[in-house]
């Protein structure tokens, strides 16, 4: 599934305005709730909480899944933003790598900013180029807007809009250069580190009839 079928599912569903704090109020819930919630059912750790969202033998949840859980143990956050920030790829399924992943204290710079980072460094040679590129105003700031829309033109199938409020560190709406710059390091260190949205095994839609109720 491209990322225009991923970004039709997800329409006014609303975006998350503070990517960190968002991660801190669902690791706060994990530990409190989901850990509990999977002790209850016999299961521990990771695994036990993956299955606790809907992740069954695919190894994979949907948006409806995890959304319809959270929603029930009263998850204090935006469910569905919270989705879109763990689905790195935006293909609409969080695997059992992403959500061990968005477990971690440093998933923003594994997760969501090392994808785009991987995806500038085949387009641009540095980030001061890539930020010239992004500033077709040359007001030397980029709007979420204005980020999201060049995103989509050079061809980035993640969620830009999660990645710019990632970036944007004091959540002004005005990303500089020096932001983008401290966020993303050095643009020819992606290609060292891989594939982020590549985390081993290859999504399947799930079919009618496979998620729990």
């Amino acid at each position: 599934m491209g990322a225009a079928c991923a970004s039709c599912s997800k329409a006014d569903k609303g975006t998350i305005q503070n990517p960190v704090k968002e991660l801190q109020t669902f690791k706060e819930f994990y530990k409190e709730v989901m850990l509990v919630d999977a002790k209850a059912k016999g299961k521990s750790g990771l695994k036990g909480a993956f299955e606790c969202l809907g992740g069954g033998n695919d190894g994979q949840v949907t948006r409806e899944e995890m959304v319809r859980y959270l929603t029930r143990r009263g998850y204090p956050g935006n469910a569905s933003g919270l989705f879109d920030l763990v689905d790195v790829d935006n293909e609409g399924l969080i695997t059992k790598a992403e959500f061990g992943n968005m477990t971690q204290e440093d998933f923003i710079k594994r997760g969501p900013i090392r994808a785009f980072k991987h995806f500038l460094s085949s387009k641009f040679g540095t980030v001061e180029d890539a930020f010239n590129n992004f500033d077709e105003s040359n007001d030397k700031k980029l709007t979420e807007d204005e980020f999201v829309t060049v995103s989509e033109k050079l061809g980035y199938e993640g969620d830009a809009a999660i990645v710019y409020r990632c970036l944007d560190e004091n959540l002004d709406g005005k990303l500089c250069m020096t932001e983008m710059k401290t966020m993303l390091g050095k643009l020819k260190q992606a290609h060292e580190d891989g594939d982020p949205t590549k985390d081993g095994g290859k999504k399947k839609k799930k079919k009618k009839g496979d998620e729990d109720g």
